[in-house]
């Protein structure tokens, strides 16, 4: 099921390589709830890691994510209980400090595939 968040990028945290065949990239949106900013952590995962790119810190954007959770054994064998916010779209607001072309990345050079 997906959700919707508005923000402002807050921060963005460098690709990590977590095992031979899985890489996630993190980052932090100010979501403005009531009278409170809450400091939300969204997740990149495997070829979505370079959506982020291309966004500078501050800039206004709309995140469409799904939620996971998943159960993991502790070392003292009591459950632990992990979520995960999974972004699968990241799109610029109006008047966002994003870089040009951000969209317009085909090579007219580049030949086609067929």
């Amino acid at each position: 099921m997906p959700y919707e968040a508005v923000g402002t990028l807050y921060k963005v945290f460098p690709e990590q390589q977590v095992t031979e065949r899985f890489r996630k990239r993190e980052f932090i949106v100010s979501i403005q709830d009531g009278m409170y900013v809450q400091h939300v952590k969204f997740t990149l995962k495997q070829d979505r890691c370079n959506l982020i790119e291309g966004y500078q810190l501050g800039a206004e954007v709309k995140i469409t994510f799904s939620i996971s959770g998943r159960e993991v054994q502790g070392k003292d064998g009591e459950p632990l209980y992990f979520t995960s916010l999974d972004v699968w779209k990241i799109e610029p607001l109006k008047d966002s400090p994003v870089e040009e072309d951000r969209y317009n990345q085909f090579d007219a050079t580049d030949e086609v595939p067929f």
